[in-house]
Parts: structure tokens; sequence; C-alpha cells
């Protein structure tokens, strides 16, 4: 694959509200989850410590967090809109128990290593954004994390915490043209 096949899907990721709740003709549940999952396992993290975690939730559970979301933000239109127009929710965790652990064995890394956590996290999440984008849905991502923690399922380990939530969906529409501000790399 040459760079410029690579970049492509990147600079063609867009933010895409309009959605309705399917998946494209010949993409599976199995299809997404398996491109998640490899994405989970493969994205780089500090001292290989392999901290980000995922779930998807479709059908009952999807429409089950979201109205709760709904209900805990007293309705918030996006929210509602999640819960309704689209198929699917990417939850998206970093598990803080393997922070606690780094935490001990390398003191002098202590206050940086949640915020490593966060960018691992980001890692896997603009990969998977792009990955469902390239199976032919839209998607956005959502940061409801306080609300949708409350409301995932039971058996969800305690130390797994929210960093977001990857909506995906057929889209309905194209997304809004990208506004670029002017921020060049320089080399020097």
């Amino acid at each position: 694959m040459s760079y410029s096949q690579y970049l492509k899907p990147i600079s063609e990721r867009r933010t895409i509200y309009n959605l309705k709740p399917e998946l494209p003709s010949g993409i599976s549940i199995d299809t997404v989850q398996a491109a998640i999952q490899t994405i989970v396992r493969d994205v780089p993290t500090h001292f290989n410590c392999q901290l980000n975690r995922a779930i998807i939730l479709t059908g009952d559970a999807h429409k089950k967090v979201w109205d709760s979301v709904a209900k805990a933000t007293n309705g918030a239109r996006r929210a509602i809109a999640e819960r309704d127009e689209t198929f699917g929710t990417v939850v998206f965790f970093v598990d803080e128990a393997v922070t606690r652990k780094l935490q001990n064995e390398y003191p002098a890394h202590h206050d940086l290593l949640p915020l490593f956590g966060e960018q691992v996290s980001g890692a896997a999440q603009v990969q998977s954004w792009v990955a469902v984008e390239s199976m032919g849905m839209g998607a956005n991502l959502q940061h409801f994390n306080q609300f949708v923690q409350d409301a995932l399922p039971a058996d969800i380990p305690k130390s797994w915490v929210v960093k977001s939530q990857l909506c995906f969906g057929l889209p309905t529409g194209q997304a809004d043209v990208k506004e670029y501000v002017e921020n060049p790399v320089k080399v020097y």
C-alpha cells in the first residue's frame, strides 16, 4: 500500500450525523466486531500495556444505554438521535487497573501514565472511525462518558473507564464540507 492509499481514508473521514439504524449491504456486525477487535489489539500502547478495551452495543442494549443517557441529560437531542438513528455504538474504555499497575512499576512516569492512556485510546478511536467509514458507514464520536458508564451492562469490569462512544449507521446524507485551518508542519 502506498502512503497516499493510507492517507486517503484518513483525509475522507468525517463526522456524520445523518444516519439510519442499518448496516451497508454486505457488512455484518461480525465484520465490524472483527475490525474493532483487531484495532484494539494492534494499536500501539505505552510499555506495550494494551490497556484499550471496547464493546459494541447493538439492538436493545444500544437503545437501553442511549435511552438512559437521554433521561439523564433531560432529553438531550443528540442522545435521542444516537438511540433512534444509529445502528450501534462502539464504547471505548481504558483499563485503569493496567494504569495503576504501571504507576507502581514505573513511579517516574506516575503522573504521565493516565495521559498516555488517553492518547492510546484516542488512537484506537480514530482508527476505528476510519475503519467503519471505509465499510460504507457514517459515524460520529460522542463523549457522554459518565452517563454511558452508569448505564452499561453489569458485567463490565469496574476498572474499565469510558472514554468515548463511536456511533455508527448507514449514512442518509453527505457530511458537511470540512473547513481547514492553516496549521503547517515545519521541518527544521
